[in-house]
């Protein structure tokens, strides 16, 4: 494996590891907390089209204004994957009704300029989550799974695997183990130190 890609790889990963590890925004009981609609758009890998799907918070289809998310209509992202958006749009008025999309979506951009390249580019349009001001894209640094259950258990245990690309196999199954090992052993890391920080209180 070249070195660039492994350590792209790496950065994605604990990119999504400190995302994941921020702490949710407190909503007291009875108020509607911050959400994040969705716009759901056709696959061109699958064919996958637009339809309705019953959301829990934070995600919405409905009307108010804010920040949107979109994603492809065969994959799915859990809610704790958009901290990153409902954190910043509270520190960074700019992202408030920012549009955000997933990084299958960019992936389907950039995944004809080479392996290489296009995870640069997915890099660098997640860059926005420590850098809201220099970043060129709003790519939401997250791992994501195919949406819907299939018609038997294999099919089924297939889809609730992630990938950090593409809910369609997108790169060697060996970035796929890399990603996943530098993602458990950052949150593990971030673990580790939260509580020691915790003990120093």
């Amino acid at each position: 494996m070249r070195p660039d890609i492994a350590a792209l790889v790496g950065k994605m990963a604990r990119r999504e590891a400190g995302a994941a590890l921020r702490a949710a925004p407190r909503v007291e009981f009875g108020r509607e907390g911050p959400s994040v609609r969705v716009r759901l758009v056709a696959c061109p890998s699958c064919g996958a089209r637009p339809r309705g799907r019953d959301w829990s918070p934070p995600f919405r289809d409905g009307a108010p204004p804010g920040p949107v998310l979109r994603m492809l209509a065969c994959e799915t992202v859990t809610a704790r994957a958009l901290l990153p958006i409902i954190t910043s749009v509270g520190h960074a008025p700019g992202l408030r009704r920012a549009e955000f999309e997933t990084r299958g979506l960019t992936w389907l951009e950039a995944a004809p300029l080479g392996l290489g390249p296009a995870l640069e580019m997915v890099d660098e349009a997640e860059r926005w989550v420590t850098d809201p001001a220099g970043a060129r894209g709003r790519t939401l640094p997250a791992s994501t799974r195919r949406h819907g259950p299939g018609p038997a258990w294999p099919d089924h245990r297939e889809r609730l695997v992630p990938s950090f690309l593409s809910p369609h196999p997108a790169v060697p199954p060996e970035l796929e183990l890399l990603y996943a090992q530098e993602l458990r052993a950052a949150i593990a890391h971030g673990y580790e130190q939260a509580q020691k920080e915790q003990s120093l209180l």
